[in-house]
């Protein structure tokens, strides 16, 4: 077959972003900007997930070329990402959050990182780039102080931060299928099963994102609640008995463990520890609303809470 009469068959990408969201925030328009100026655009795929219906977002998507709507108006976090994941074409599946920026090596970093075989997840720097009222510094510290830099590389036992992330595909279509298909994508439970299974988790400190959210004391703090809550039901749920015993007994005691556990983090932290000095008692009232929450979801089950994820 002669050069003028070969077939071009367009290569899938080799990343699938995921941005979902239930409402559609202020920053979402920074958002998707940051992933068109990605420096590797054109390895790139984004599918934006949007559960509102009221049409915002996809005027938003529509004025980003080559940006995937899809619709699903009534859908939790859960299961608009993993609508996203199951529609992903790409190698890797990132998750890009709607209230974050992502700096333009942003893929390029996570490609690094998975140059490694053995690289199931990578996860990066959070920095706190909204306003530094005290609820909004608690809400920082509480979800990313543990991503503010600096941040040591390589694998980690503990968590990756859920708004900049990326997988391997295969991690979440088989490794974790059945997870995806009872819970939507749920991190705690898929960090569990891949570690499990032997992945390695890692950071890559040169993945940043900016974290642009300005959150209310209440606002955050119900969104906590429903969040332990509805890991509290999901956790006893799929655990055999003598471990939901446990759980159930020990429940008093996960709101003063919160607390201390975020508070000697974030004092051992040089930069997290200024951030703690107007922000102390603001985050100590999100470990109160989020210990509550789980304590109900392990007693109760999840109430509404799954369905009220953002």
């Amino acid at each position: 077959m002669g050069a003028k009469d070969a077939i071009h068959v367009a290569l899938p990408p080799r990343v699938s972003v995921v941005v979902a969201a239930r409402e559609p925030p202020d920053t979402i328009e920074q958002a998707l900007l940051s992933l068109a100026r990605q420096i590797q655009a054109a390895e790139i795929e984004v599918l934006v997930v949007d559960g509102s219906g009221d049409g915002k977002i996809e005027a938003l998507v529509q004025r980003c070329p080559g940006f995937r709507h899809i619709a699903m108006p009534g859908g939790n976090l859960p299961a608009l990402k993993a609508e996203a994941i199951r529609q992903a074409r790409g190698e890797f599946v990132a998750v890009l959050d709607p209230s974050d920026a992502a700096a333009p090596n942003w893929v390029g970093e996570m490609l690094a990182a998975f140059d490694d075989a053995s690289v199931s997840a990578v996860g990066g720097t959070v920095l706190l780039s909204g306003p530094k009222t005290a609820s909004n510094v608690a809400a920082y510290l509480f979800e990313y102080g543990a991503f503010n830099p600096p941040i040591a590389n390589g694998e980690t036992l503990g968590d990756l931060p859920g708004n900049n992330v990326a997988y391997r595909r295969s991690a979440l279509i088989n490794t974790c299928a059945d997870i995806l298909a009872s819970e939507g994508f749920n991190k705690p439970f898929f960090h569990e099963r891949i570690r499990a299974c032997g992945g390695q988790l890692i950071i890559r400190a040169s993945m940043r994102v900016d974290h642009l959210t300005d959150y209310s004391l209440l606002d955050f703090g119900v969104r906590r609640f429903h969040y332990g809550r509805c890991f509290g039901a999901v956790r006893a749920r799929r655990a055999p008995l003598a471990r939901k015993i446990l759980y159930r007994v020990f429940a008093p005691v996960v709101v003063p463990m919160l607390i201390v556990r975020h508070l000697h983090r974030n004092v051992r932290h040089a930069e997290n520890r200024r951030l703690l000095s107007v922000a102390v008692f603001s985050l100590c009232a999100i470990c109160i609303f989020w210990g509550v929450g789980e304590w109900l979801g392990y007693w109760f089950g999840a109430g509404r809470s799954c369905q009220e994820l953002y």
